[in-house]
């Protein structure tokens, strides 16, 4: 009589981010190019045994950031196999002391007060504010969407046996839609998705300055700016080098030296849609980078924007707007089309 085969170990999916937490960054360097993930993290975390390394990492404790190497590569599921790359980001995340104390919040209220376009068994989707963090940075630990999503989450439905994901990234300062998956095999389906590119992307933005044309299509690769002072600036690449990248646009409306435009990402660069709309001469209201510039940016991280920068800008956060998502269902692969209704302050822009 054959042996029955052993159980496999199911992988914890995403740590609960509702409870407080400790954060450690490390940048990867030229060295440590190739190495385990693993590896890495057993000279940096050296109150834990290479075994207790290998455990938070299927815990769901650790990150890698992607797009932060020169070539952008893909990250992979997260696993102590892992090889790491130089330029990126490892962000390791565990429960601060005394974190299961924390009195839980009332059930079946939700006191995030977030706006919720879509929810079942599987995904939700909600309307992102604007200077919120799609995930805890070092600089804004105690806030961040994934936070108030599993607040949420737990207020409604209780500790479960999967924490929620998200699918996909938005700027700080970019609005709107943005979906999370509520078990791993969702998540799964969804980033293959997203990896393939078979989800359809739709942004808003009012940009400086009045397009002529009704469309267009702005084909132009994209890299790293190493002349520029800020880390993480992207430039247009002149050298014929850098990473394809296409955008499609059309003119929704004109007004006063502004434009409202749809804009429909044909590749999911970093920062994509920012940078070609100031390459070619449009760059959107509010971006203190691509508006703004260096100086600009540096004087907002700071906080000493002055008054002649707020005129520059012409609001306090970037006027890009994350409208439309078109994906498949990951359990019924029914056809969805998402939409989140244009920002406040951005419509306020926009008139009648």
């Amino acid at each position: 009589m054959p042996r029955p085969l052993p159980e496999r170990k199911r992988r914890r999916g995403q740590r609960d981010l509702s409870l407080p937490y400790q954060e450690w960054r490390f940048d990867v360097g030229q060295p440590e190019h190739g190495q385990r993930l693993d590896s890495f993290l057993n000279g940096r975390l050296d109150w834990r045994s290479r075994t207790g390394i290998q455990q938070i990492i299927e815990d769901g404790a650790v990150e890698v950031l992607p797009n932060k190497d020169p070539q952008q590569a893909e990250i992979g599921r997260m696993r102590t196999g892992l090889k790491l790359r130089c330029g990126q980001e490892v962000v390791v995340r565990l429960d601060a002391p005394g974190s299961e104390e924390q009195k839980p919040v009332e059930d079946g209220v939700d006191p995030t007060g977030l706006d919720v376009l879509f929810e079942d068994d599987q995904i939700v989707a909600v309307s992102k504010p604007p200077a919120l963090n799609v995930h805890p940075s070092h600089g804004h630990l105690l806030d961040s969407v994934i936070q108030r999503i599993h607040i949420r989450h737990t207020a409604l439905f209780g500790k479960t046996r999967d924490m929620p994901t998200l699918c996909h990234r938005l700027d700080r300062e970019t609005t709107g839609l943005i979906l999370a998956a509520k078990d791993q095999l969702s998540r799964t389906r969804l980033g293959r998705q997203f990896e393939a590119r078979s989800v359809k992307k739709a942004y808003l933005a009012v940009v400086v300055g009045e397009l002529p044309e009704d469309e267009g299509v702005i084909d132009l690769p994209l890299g790293k700016d190493f002349s520029s002072e800020v880390r993480l600036r992207i430039g247009v690449q002149d050298d014929g080098e850098g990473w394809p990248s296409e955008t499609r646009w059309k003119v929704r409306k004109r007004w006063d030296n502004r434009t409202l435009v749809e804009l429909y990402p044909q590749t999911g660069r970093q920062h994509q849609l920012r940078v070609h709309m100031a390459a070619i001469g449009f760059p959107i209201l509010g971006d203190k980078l691509y508006l703004g510039g260096d100086a600009v940016f540096l004087r907002h991280i700071q906080k000493e924007l002055t008054s002649a920068d707020h005129e520059l800008l012409g609001m306090d956060h970037q006027a890009l707007h994350s409208w439309k998502l078109a994906f498949e269902h990951p359990f019924t692969g029914e056809a969805l089309e998402l939409e989140a209704p244009l920002w406040p302050s951005i419509a306020a822009l926009v008139p009648e």
